[in-house]
């Protein structure tokens, strides 16, 4: 008998990561070329002004559409990394709908950080987020650092680097092996973009 049990706990243990594997590939779109092109672009423009935000510290902006399974499947990285750099790294959402879409996703994802609305995509238009689950780093002199057209374990790495560095801190590490391991981006927002988001 117990020759039998370890090819089937074998087999089970199989199966088990063949199905997550397959549940979290459902999550997300693919990140075109022209996705990655017009996102590195971005960097060095100026940031749009945000409502009542002012720089002086490193900004993470996190790009949400209200209902999108993509959306809901980033929001726990981002809070991880909330958690990790704290109060001298300023985190911001922003979400396509009015304020009581913005007050609600808050409340039903418990996020952390305020979430701004933009029911006219303006933001949105400005930086460039094609897609929800765009995310955005701005300097402490309002200039774009960094856009991701999307999430994935690797870039929630080189963001957790980067804040590490802003702040003169050790990184911190964060499990992030549950994300997925190629760049994936979310639901699109119903908007044409230029090849550059913004004029330098």
């Amino acid at each position: 008998m117990r020759r039998f049990a370890t090819p089937l706990l074998l087999l089970a243990a199989t199966a088990a990561l063949v199905a997550a594997i397959v549940t979290r590939s459902r999550i997300g779109h693919p990140v075109t070329a022209r996705m990655r092109t017009s996102a590195q672009q971005a960097a060095g423009h100026v940031a749009s002004p945000l409502p009542g935000h002012a720089w002086g510290r490193p900004t993470v902006l996190v790009f949400i559409q209200d209902g999108c399974p993509c959306s809901e499947a980033a929001e726990p990285y981002f809070r991880s990394l909330v958690e990790a750099y704290g109060p001298e790294v300023s985190f911001l959402g922003v979400i396509d709908g009015d304020s009581s879409v913005a007050s609600r996703w808050r409340q039903d994802h418990q996020t952390p950080y305020p979430v701004l609305a933009d029911p006219d995509l303006s933001l949105i238009r400005h930086y460039g987020a094609q897609r929800s689950a765009y995310s955005a780093l701005i300097s402490r002199e309002g200039r774009i650092e960094r856009l991701w057209p999307g999430f994935s374990a690797d870039m929630l790495r080189e963001l957790g680097a980067r804040l590490a560095e802003a702040r003169g801190i050790a990184e911190v590490k964060l499990a992030h092996e549950e994300a997925p391991a190629r760049l994936t981006s979310g639901c699109p927002f119903p908007i044409e973009f230029a090849i550059t988001p913004a004029s330098p």
